[in-house]
């Protein structure tokens, strides 16, 4: 309760205050009314050239939609090749990031902020409060719903009609892959579990989940009911029970000790573990955390990259 009134306060005091600031508020343009992902109408320029990005996934399809001109800042992660797909040059050609921090958002005078239902609630009021339109993108659970998310993000941006050539090269990518994969029947698919340096990656119903499902992988985790909403991880105790043919290491490095390498050497050093199968057979494939977290047009990407790296026979002739 208090931090809530702590940012109706400071909602108030950007209201005020900003105006006295060095800041040099956006220019108004003409508006346009939309329903956001998380079914909030907002009113938008109708041509926003001083856009915000607070995700890595809102990001990665702003770069897809726009020119960097438009583009204000992206989110703190992009350019970190551990979570984001945006290389460090594309990141140079816009030139700043920034972090959730409302004051650092209103600094940069944005004409739109595109957020996603992760960003804290309490960002998104103090900066609606401070007259900056805010369009909520939704974090899909799907690879369907991953197509919604894209063209929700194009209609803010007032870029239907690239959204939609962005979804189109989605299902295309999709459909050939689909055609690759049909060598692989549902009686040959290979069991696959996702890893982090915590646990056991994954829940019922989780856009993961659906990434592996797409690429003819069984997610070996997707039995396991963990609450909607959950960071929780799966101890690796159940690990001998699901007995996976592969396990996807992790590499994206966050705390101090995270190493793919030993992480890879406590599985096989393990003697409980001795007989689970991709222990046994050596199946242990580094997989970069942008593809267990994508959320953007480039979970097709993570769809190719999770069969790559469970059937790495089926790619060897066309490459």
């Amino acid at each position: 309760m208090w931090k809530r009134f702590l940012f109706t306060i400071l909602a108030a005091l950007a209201s005020i205050l900003l105006p006295a600031c060095s800041v040099t508020p956006a220019p108004q343009s003409e508006t346009r009314s939309m329903t956001d992902d998380a079914g909030r109408t907002i009113s938008a320029p109708i041509h926003p050239t001083r856009i915000v990005s607070l995700t890595y996934g809102t990001d990665e399809i702003l770069t897809a939609l726009l020119s960097p001109g438009r583009i204000r800042a992206y989110s703190k992660y992009a350019g970190d090749d551990g979570i984001s797909f945006l290389t460090k040059d594309e990141v140079s050609r816009v030139g700043r990031t920034v972090d959730m921090e409302p004051e650092h958002i209103l600094a940069l005078a944005p004409d739109l902020v595109i957020a996603s239902t992760s960003t804290p609630m309490q960002t998104v009021e103090v900066l609606t409060h401070s007259g900056i339109p805010v369009y909520v993108s939704a974090i899909p659970t799907t690879v369907e719903a991953m197509k919604g998310k894209v063209r929700g993000v194009a209609k803010a941006v007032h870029e239907e009609e690239k959204g939609e050539a962005l979804v189109s090269d989605m299902e295309s990518k999709l459909a050939a892959l689909a055609s690759k994969l049909s060598a692989v029947s549902p009686d040959k698919e290979r069991v696959a579990l996702g890893m982090s340096f915590r646990g056991i990656l994954g829940k019922k119903g989780t856009l993961f989940s659906d990434v592996l499902r797409l690429a003819h992988v069984k997610d070996g985790a997707a039995v396991y009911e963990v609450p909607k909403g959950a960071d929780a991880y799966l101890s690796l105790e159940i690990l001998p029970k699901i007995d996976p043919d592969v396990i996807l290491l992790p590499t994206w490095r966050v705390k101090a000790g995270d190493d793919t390498k030993a992480f890879e050497e406590g599985l096989l050093s393990n003697p409980a573990l001795r007989e689970v199968t991709a222990v046994k057979e050596r199946r242990l494939v580094p997989f970069s955390e942008k593809y267990k977290y994508v959320m953007s047009q480039h979970v097709v990407d993570a769809v190719e990259a999770a069969a790559r790296a469970v059937y790495p026979e089926v790619f060897v002739t066309s490459d």
